[in-house]
């Protein structure tokens, strides 16, 4: 079964724009997944200066505060779209009926 990334809310207080996403089971995190596991990952999609554009993924708890800064597989510079980091870490994105607009 392939994981699925569910949209739980964007974040305020980040450089560009950042998700807060719930997966459909813990991913481990940190060299080799050996920091822990976690359950719910940060999408920020930022243009930084001097590097440029840069999509990151990071473990956190149910409320978006970030656990580990040390990006998570598919993280990604030269593009913006939390869609992108998604697929590359190997997951699928998910937008569920709550969260619908």
């Amino acid at each position: 079964m392939s994981i699925t990334a569910t949209f739980i809310k964007d974040l305020d207080g980040f450089n560009g724009h950042a998700s807060l996403y719930k997966l459909s089971e813990p991913v481990g995190y940190g060299w080799d997944g050996d920091k822990g596991k976690t359950e719910y990952v940060v999408v920020s999609a930022a243009n930084v200066l001097f590097s440029g554009n840069e999509t990151y993924i990071f473990p956190a708890n149910e409320k978006g505060n970030v656990s580990d800064w040390a990006e998570m597989a598919g993280s990604y510079r030269g593009g913006l779209s939390h869609e992108e980091a998604i697929i590359n870490a190997g997951w699928t994105l998910h937008f569920s009926n709550e969260n619908a607009a």
